[in-house]
């Protein structure tokens, strides 16, 4: 793709081949990594990124956390460097960053160092900060993505931090081959789906185009399997149309924010299968009903039939449904931009990073 043609939109189409080419691979990917952690106790991990990075870890915890049988932490790394004060000498600190220049991972990669952890850095490119304070590099094989806000980066990150904890597992003895590959086979599964995905969620902002122009201020819940792919429909939605958006697990918005909730607010609901559907969907209607908010909500379930809704067929898998809730927010991000005029590819001030010492150069 050429510097003039790159846009958010094509990236997340790229997401599908972006994750089947980190499954084929594999060996080369991770050869380094299994190699260094060959020898050692692994007996919990902490995953450390911020924005999307840290998303993807959320996403991520799941499948790693029941691969490996060990407690995963998912982390800001400022919060590692800051807060984290007793930790078991058996740990490992994968400090994640696409950009490889993120200054918290650099910090957080450090202080592992020193506590004599063992440490990975995954990012996307070789020789970048992030690679400079940690034993060893997973480069994440996703090829280039300039756009500012990362879709396909998203993904991409997932799949390699999920295979990198099965794989260890297979070769700790953990987990059979065969489940790995199973496990494996979900993943490449659901994310097959993107492109199509995509284009539905196209329509659907299509069908709510004029109504969803006048919005200002939205919110948007998930729970479960889902968490990832709110914290990270909310920061693409952000940084697309630049106004208030924020995030809540469901049950967390009830103790207080819904207060907040009047007729000019414009709720999106990520309504995976689970225990707390019937809730949610409650909820939609009462604030339909009681309050005259815009209710916009994502689910597979074939019972809700409004316009305002996106139904699609979700995988729903327990460890990667957070891989494709969050594509029609990442659609909506890139649409809605456009017609409000904003070029979402381009930084709203390029030097920010440089301006506030959060990147490394």
């Amino acid at each position: 793709m050429s510097g003039k043609n790159w846009d958010m939109y094509d990236y997340i189409l790229e997401s599908k081949d972006a994750v089947r080419n980190i499954v084929a691979k594999q060996e080369e990917v991770f050869r380094d990594a299994l190699e260094y952690l060959k020898d050692k106790k692994i007996e919990q991990i902490y995953l450390l990124g911020s924005g999307t990075s840290y998303h993807a870890a959320v996403a991520s915890k799941r499948a790693v956390e029941a691969g490996l049988g060990v407690k995963v932490f998912t982390m800001y790394p400022m919060e590692f460097v800051d807060n984290e004060k007793v930790f078991n000498p058996h740990t490992l600190v994968v400090g994640i960053s696409q950009a490889g220049r993120s200054t918290s991972t650099v910090e957080a990669l450090k202080k592992a160092r020193e506590q004599g952890f063992a440490t990975i850095a995954v990012t996307g490119s070789e020789k970048r900060p992030v690679s400079e304070v940690a034993d060893c590099t997973i480069l994440l094989a996703i090829g280039d993505e300039f756009a500012g806000p990362k879709t396909k980066g998203y993904q991409g990150s997932i799949a390699t931090l999920v295979l990198l904890g099965l794989k260890l597992a297979v070769q700790q003895g953990i987990l059979s081959e065969d489940k790995k590959d199973e496990i494996t086979d979900r993943m490449v599964k659901t994310a097959d789906q993107i492109p199509d995905m995509a284009e539905k969620a196209w329509e659907w902002y299509k069908r709510n185009q004029e109504d969803l122009k006048k919005c200002r201020r939205i919110i948007v819940l998930g729970y479960e399997a889902c968490m990832g792919a709110m914290l990270e429909g909310t920061l693409k939605v952000l940084e697309a149309v630049r106004y208030s958006v924020t995030g809540y697990e469901l049950e967390e918005f009830m103790h207080g924010i819904y207060h907040a909730i009047d007729a000019d607010t414009y709720l999106i609901y990520l309504g995976c299968p689970g225990k707390h559907w019937e809730r949610m969907n409650r909820m939609m209607k009462y604030f339909e009903k009681e309050r005259g908010a815009h209710n916009y909500m994502i689910t597979s379930d074939t019972s809700v039939e409004d316009e305002r809704s996106f139904v699609y067929p979700f995988c729903n898998d327990e460890y990667f449904a957070s891989m494709e809730y969050v594509v029609p927010m990442q659609v909506l991000a890139r649409k809605l931009s456009l017609d409000l005029g904003i070029d979402c590819n381009i930084p709203s001030d390029p030097d920010f990073h440089k301006k506030m010492g959060s990147y490394t150069y």
